[in-house]
């Protein structure tokens, strides 16, 4: 298993996957997905069952644990929180933070660790979030 932070995971994908400098930039990773690869004996990646790519970056030929579908819909709403100027809510939080909250549970799995609780509560939601974990 490797864990790291997006840009430390395409340098890696970048060698394992054989993805020029210049397409690499284009890679965007969503936040806590595992991301499984099936490797042959010489360590390089094997083709996915269908023989495409990812449907999710349209880069990869490893498995996302949530699936390709979830995974797209995480970036789109990465991308729309980071550059669609038009946007005018937060979408993890705020009247969404429920929805949201529910959506990555269903997807990713509960949040129990503090640090997740408190990134996604509101202000005053983290402590009252945190003693119902340790009830």
């Amino acid at each position: 298993m490797i864990v790291g932070h997006e840009n430390n995971l395409r340098s890696l994908i970048m060698n394992l996957e054989g993805i020029s400098e210049d397409d690499i930039i284009n890679l965007c990773l969503p936040r806590a997905v595992p991301l499984a690869y099936r490797l042959d004996e010489n360590f390089k990646p094997l083709d996915r069952d269908d023989g495409k790519l990812d449907e999710a970056t349209g880069y990869l030929r490893g498995h996302w644990l949530g699936g390709d579908a979830a995974v797209k819909e995480i970036l789109d709403i990465d991308r729309k929180q980071v550059y669609d100027t038009s946007v005018e809510e937060n979408l993890e939080i705020g009247t969404s933070k429920d929805k949201w909250r529910r959506w990555v549970e269903f997807n990713v799995g509960e949040t129990t660790e503090p640090e997740m609780l408190a990134k996604s509560s509101e202000i005053g939601d983290f402590a009252e979030a945190m003693d119902k974990k340790s009830r």
